[in-house]
């Protein structure tokens, strides 16, 4: 990909940038398009709008360093929206279908596809099997992409066709072998691959396979894809299905960058804490966040109805920079405010 990655003081006045290159102040109202186009699908397929907040008073549960920031009146805690899912899962205890399209800020390292902050598409949505919520991806998607670039064939990529295929086929191509392995053999043939290959490969399960997805498997992905069905290790909030033990989950991956992820949900509370309390302890780990009690208005409100949940994550910038050939840097509005 190609994009305009500097960090000139040019770009930094950036109205006046905007004003003198004109191809840029295209890509920002593409953006906008892209943004119309996502809400446009998303009403005509029976979701609401739900805002949520991005100052959050309890962290999210997901094993990551979250900005945090204080009251300046108050002194009282926020968190930073890492994500809408959480709030979203609640909501849909009463609505059907929800969705948030906004920003989200993450303690990212930046490079080609990470930002601090950006907007993210969230859904959720009540009474979906995996594979609906895989064909709403794909159907989202494509209506998007064809409606702002009146093609499926984009500078950057080819929509066209979106493959879906199970992570256990892409990972006994990447290891080389007929059959993936399940289990610890798995972990320990993801150790060795990353071993030789001089990347780090020391940590623990969870840390060792969605490094050695990342790196051997969506990096092999070169048309948009959408992979399913995780091994164990990476089930995160994902139900695991009792008959193959692979977690019901799905990413949508293009030119081996995500641009999408998300899966049929655990449905309980009781199914949520021990993954909660797993995740708090390697963020004290990693990251030296101490444990807390949790989302217990969290817990409370999904146990109010419990059911099968789909959500799905999907990053706008990076669908934005896969259409456009350029890197998350080069499609980013305000890229240094």
């Amino acid at each position: 990909m190609t994009a305009m990655t500097d960090r000139s003081a040019e770009r930094r006045f950036y109205g006046t940038f905007l004003k003198d290159n004109p191809s840029e102040r295209d890509v920002v109202l593409l953006k906008a398009d892209l943004l119309r186009a996502l809400r446009s699908w998303l009403h005509d397929s029976g979701y609401r709008e739900f805002p949520t907040p991005v100052l959050c008073r309890a962290r999210e549960s997901a094993p990551i360093p979250q900005f945090s920031t204080k009251h300046p009146l108050t002194g009282q805690g926020f968190h930073l929206k890492h994500s809408a899912e959480e709030h979203l899962r609640r909501v849909v205890t009463s609505v059907e279908r929800v969705y948030d399209l906004g920003p989200a800020i993450r303690a990212e390292r930046e490079d080609d596809t990470h930002a601090i902050e950006f907007t993210m598409l969230q859904t959720a949505a009540r009474d979906l099997t995996l594979d609906q919520g895989m064909k709403a991806v794909t159907e989202l998607v494509q209506q998007t992409v064809r409606t702002v670039f009146a093609t499926l064939t984009t500078a950057g990529t080819d929509f066209t066709t979106i493959t879906v295929r199970p992570v256990p086929d892409a990972i006994a191509e990447a290891l080389g072998v007929p059959t993936a392995p399940e289990g610890t053999e798995l972990v320990a043939a993801a150790r060795a691959w990353m071993a030789r290959r001089g990347r780090p490969a020391d940590g623990g399960p969870w840390q060792v396979m969605e490094d050695f997805v990342k790196h051997a498997v969506e990096a092999a992905v070169t048309t948009p894809t959408l992979l399913h069905s995780f091994p164990y290790e990476l089930r995160h909030n994902s139900r695991v299905d009792e008959r193959t033990g692979l977690a019901q989950r799905f990413s949508l991956i293009a030119d081996g960058v995500e641009l999408c992820d998300g899966g049929l949900k655990l449905r309980t509370a009781a199914e949520y804490r021990p993954m909660v309390e797993a995740n708090m302890l390697l963020r004290e780990e990693l990251h030296g966040v101490e444990a807390d009690s949790g989302p217990i208005e969290f817990y409370a409100d999904i146990d109010r109805d419990p059911a099968d949940v789909v959500t799905f994550g999907l990053g706008v910038e990076r669908l934005l920079a896969a259409c456009t050939g350029r890197d998350v840097a080069g499609v980013l509005t305000f890229p240094h405010h």
